[in-house]
């Protein structure tokens, strides 16, 4: 399914609050140190399943981070 990291980015993002401009801008900066350029990835963007499988890790641990609260 092309654009899969962009639908996995926009999942994250909404996840940690990414509507606050300085966590967007965290978020956005964390994940290019994690070698995943946000800007880079459209709707149409071939699938890449290392960074598929990284962004649902962090999805995963976030999501039960939030849990655990």
């Amino acid at each position: 399914m092309a654009g899969r990291v962009k639908q996995l980015i926009d999942e994250l993002m909404e996840l940690r609050g990414a509507k606050n401009e300085g966590v967007a801008h965290f978020m956005r900066a964390h994940l290019m140190l994690l070698g995943i350029d946000p800007s880079r990835y459209t709707e149409s963007s071939p699938d890449d399943q290392s960074k598929e499988r990284q962004l649902e890790e962090m999805i995963n641990d976030f999501s039960r981070q939030r849990r655990e609260q």
